[in-house]
């Protein structure tokens, strides 16, 4: 039951971070995310990316149905809006960096991708299993703010 509470509540911390996530006029450019299914750098399966070139806040899409992904301290959120939040960590699987996510909403599009930073350190490529390809971009301008997320239960299940 405790690590239940801990989940939702853990669970309701990524749901207020990513719906509170509006535009601030940043510098953002207005362009769509396309998906795509060639990554901006060739990854070799048997050397994962260090789990520090994914930290940080994640923009895709246009800004009235922008797509956003947090990764701190090994955990990761997803939001599509206000329409689900997902929370998950960041999990080394055959030599590969991956997001495991649960959704709020029991969808299984984006529970399960391979992370691929891009050579600049700007841009990462999520390709979803069950869903699409798609490219993000570091959220530098504070439209997205990360708070201190707690660190996931050993028990949280994955996908």
């Amino acid at each position: 039951m405790r690590k239940a509470a801990q989940i939702a509540g853990a669970a309701a911390i990524a749901a207020m971070l990513l719906s509170g996530c509006g535009s601030s006029g940043g510098n953002d450019s207005g362009k769509d995310s396309t998906p795509s299914k060639s990554p901006d750098a060739p990854s070799t399966p048997d050397k994962p990316a260090d789990p520090a070139a994914f930290e940080g806040a994640w923009k895709s899409g246009p800004k009235d149905s922008q797509l956003i992904l947090v990764v701190t301290k090994g955990t990761v959120a997803f939001s599509n809006g206000h329409k689900a939040a997902c929370l998950g960590k960041v999990q080394q699987m055959a030599g590969m960096t991956m997001a495991a996510l649960k959704c709020t909403d029991g969808d299984t599009t984006r529970t399960m991708g391979t992370l691929k930073p891009g050579a600049d350190g700007k841009t990462l490529t999520v390709d979803w299993k069950n869903g699409p390809t798609e490219k993000y971009t570091k959220s530098t301008d504070g439209s997205v703010k990360i708070p201190d997320m707690p660190e996931m239960p050993s028990g949280m299940p994955t996908s």
